[in-house]
Formats: C-alpha cells, structure tokens, sequence
C-alpha cells in the first residue's frame, strides 16, 4: 500500500491506526475473503485493508502432502500513518 491509498476521509479526520486482518488464500494463490480481526479504531481504513488485499495480495498456492495445490490463511497487521 501507498500514501495514494489513505482514504481522504481518514485523512480529514487524521484517522490513523493498526488494523489486524486474516487473509482467506484459494489453491490459486488468490485472496478469497478478508475479515478484520483487530479494528484501527476507524472504519474507513479498516474497510481499505481489506479491500486493497483482497485485490492486490498474491501468494504461491500451498501444496498437500499429494503436491496438490491448497488454500490457506494468512493473518497480519497493516499501521496507518497519515502521511507527512
């Protein structure tokens, strides 16, 4: 993520904090749902987090014990700073 990608809202309101989300992976290595497991205390950067991951987080699919592709989690925390 970028500083283009802060939400002119949360910036008006100089919204900043951590939002924890889990990443929902297909066997294709596609995020396939997002949910935000620790709010930044806004929604509008909550809500971003998860609607830039899922568009843009690619990941190499993870293989069964058959080296068949799988899905997978992936949780993590992503901190809003207002840019400077």
């Amino acid at each position: 993520m970028s500083t283009d990608d802060y939400p002119p809202s949360a910036l008006r309101e100089g919204a900043e904090g951590t939002t924890g989300y889990r990443l929902e992976i297909g066997p294709d290595g596609r995020v396939t749902g997002c949910s935000v497991t620790q709010s930044s205390g806004s929604s509008q950067l909550d809500d971003t987090t998860c609607r830039l991951l899922t568009r843009r987080a690619r990941f190499n699919p993870g293989k069964d014990s058959a080296g068949n592709a799988t899905g997978g989690v992936y949780p993590g925390r992503f901190k809003w700073v207002i840019p400077k």
